[in-house]
């Protein structure tokens, strides 16, 4: 029996499996570290926030994104954009030094039991918990708009399906949104020479 299972190992699991793990708590953390950040957003792609508010966190403060570049001889300076890949291998440092040991099984469920929870992996193992956290990110909830769903996955997919836009250059993409994904993924296909439109709802 496990006090806390954390369920994904990205900046949000690993900073509470770091809190978790100094408090003296029994923790088991579940997921690929980074996963998202590394396998689900274009190279090219730059974080949205200052390197200053970007820290995964642990207790002692030892383990900043600041810490890590200093580490990497790379830059962390305020109004300089720094690429999705660095903070990405941030987090892999991360987990390596301020996390319990990172099982990189999926968890496939997680249901109540009667002393807590049970959670079982994508392998079928199961392990018993008296709480957990679900740490899941984003992915989970990515919605494909209805209107384009019929077209088929060969015609119409999410942002997130694509680590590299290689495989648009020289081709005609619409993009449906204004967000930051959608303007970010607009701006690099345009970059490589797509033919490239945005599409978005206007204010109400």
């Amino acid at each position: 029996m496990h006090d806390l299972l954390i369920v994904g190992a990205g900046p949000y699991g690993l900073s509470v499996a770091s809190h978790a793990a100094a408090a003296g708590l029994d923790v088991r953390i579940f997921g690929r570290p980074m996963a998202s950040w590394r396998d689900h957003m274009p190279r090219g792609m730059f974080l949205k926030s200052e390197p200053w508010a970007s820290d995964l966190s642990d207790p002692a403060g030892r383990f900043g994104l600041a810490a890590y570049c200093a580490r990497e001889n790379l830059p962390a300076e305020h109004g300089r954009p720094l690429p999705i890949e660095h903070f990405a291998s941030y987090g892999l440092w991360f987990a390596e030094q301020a996390s319990p040991p990172v099982d990189e099984r999926l968890i496939a469920s997680v249901r109540a039991a009667p002393d807590g929870y049970e959670a079982r992996t994508e392998d079928g193992e199961t392990h018993h918990a008296r709480a957990v956290a679900l740490a899941v990110g984003v992915l989970p909830f990515t919605e494909i708009p209805r209107a384009v769903r019929g077209l088929g996955t060969e015609h119409v997919s999410h942002s997130s399906h694509h680590a590299d836009l290689a495989h648009f250059r020289g081709r005609d993409v619409t993009v449906l949104g204004a967000g930051q994904a959608a303007l970010e993924t607009a701006a690099l296909l345009a970059e490589q020479g797509t033919r490239v439109r945005i599409l978005a709802r206007s204010p109400r």
